[in-house]
């Protein structure tokens, strides 16, 4: 059943918690005309539905209650990414420029066009096109609510917005917008990388020192995470090559003659191939890997005091220049008690490590 105009205009008239009084003022109409309208006695004027159609945030022929145009939205949203992926930008620009014409409040094809006008500004440095960009994120900001895609957001829609300013060379608007919009820090490395480009490395060095941490942190997760997904596959030489290759990088940011943070992550890394190897039952690789986190854990363990946990201040690290503060982990309260726990807790190997374990501990005493 096709759904009228009138009930329509009900629908989003309470969408957006208007009374009859307060629609027909916001259009300039009486309120016995909206009553009509919304009771299908009358219908709005043609000349009218636009601006409805502009206050409801939807499209005309929405409105007018043509569901499949739904449909039709969304194709043309899709051609439009589609043709900005296959970097064909003029016809995308074409494609872009009658789909909005036809759908100027559609959010996908606001902002499919955005990313399209965007690219084609940063690649050809043509400002008119990034002008286009800019004023349809923001268009596409107001449009927010009809977005299902949750990798898209208010946040990430202005972050977009600074990117344009960098790319039109307009630096102070840009920094405003990616320093109002930094949650969790997530702009920190191109805010550094303009102080710095613009000579205010003083400014600059606490963003970028921020980002380095969160880079460092972020590749961390990202390999643990890795790696169990390569244990499920049962690619035992991708976990070892992914663990190795986080340790060199960690290596890398270490200060010399320094116990760091980087340390105990390094620990957990060499417990991980440890684990590694023992699952392919190369027992002796897996000593081999416990050894080298046991004497690197005992280093670690050993820097500690109740008074002094410089270990656990991320300061100490290469190229950092930000403010102190600490990190912790549940890999255990000490480095050594993490070992313990991680290659005794599972099932599959624990028979190797509890022998190995005592085998280490009996040569202590």
């Amino acid at each position: 059943m096709k759904i009228t105009i009138g009930e329509n205009i009900r629908h989003y008239r309470k969408e957006l918690c208007l009374t009859q009084e307060q629609l027909a003022e916001a259009v300039g109409v009486t309120v016995g005309a909206v009553s009509k309208w919304e009771s299908g006695f009358s219908n709005p004027d043609i000349g009218m539905l636009p601006e409805l159609a502009d206050l409801f945030e939807i499209s005309v022929d929405v409105l007018l209650g043509y569901q499949l145009n739904c449909r039709t939205m969304k194709l043309a949203a899709e051609r439009i990414y589609e043709l900005r992926v296959a970097r064909k930008i003029e016809e995308g620009i074409s494609e872009a420029e009658k789909a909005l014409q036809r759908y100027p409040n559609s959010f996908d094809v606001v902002y499919q066009s955005a990313d399209l006008f965007q690219l084609a500004g940063v690649e050809r440095n043509d400002k008119s096109a990034l002008h286009k960009a800019l004023e349809l994120y923001g268009r596409a900001c107001g449009l927010i609510s009809q977005n299902t895609d949750e990798g898209i957001s208010e946040l990430s829609l202005q972050i977009n917005i600074g990117q344009v300013y960098v790319a039109l060379g307009e630096i102070e608007p840009a920094l405003d917008t990616l320093k109002k919009y930094n949650a969790c820090g997530i702009n920190n490395g191109l805010i550094g990388m303009l102080l710095s480009q613009s000579e205010r490395c003083e400014e600059a060095l606490p963003y970028l020192s921020e980002n380095l941490v969160d880079c460092v942190m972020g590749l961390f997760q990202t390999i643990i995470g890795l790696c169990g997904c390569f244990d499920s596959k049962g690619d035992e030489k991708q976990s070892i090559e992914a663990f190795l290759w986080l340790y060199g990088v960690l290596e890398g940011l270490k200060l010399p003659n320094k116990v760091s943070y980087l340390d105990k992550m390094q620990v957990i890394l060499l417990s991980g191939c440890a684990q590694v190897a023992a699952i392919m039952n190369d027992v002796e690789t897996a000593e081999e890997y416990l050894r080298r986190a046991v004497e690197m854990a005992r280093a670690f363990d050993a820097s500690q005091s109740f008074d002094n946990m410089q270990a656990y201040n991320i300061k100490n690290i290469k190229f950092y220049y930000g403010k102190t503060h600490t990190v912790g982990d549940s890999f255990g309260e000490t480095a050594m008690s993490g070992i313990e726990k991680a290659l005794t807790s599972d099932e599959r190997t624990r028979p190797i490590f509890t022998k190995l374990w005592r085998k280490i501990e009996n040569e202590e005493k």
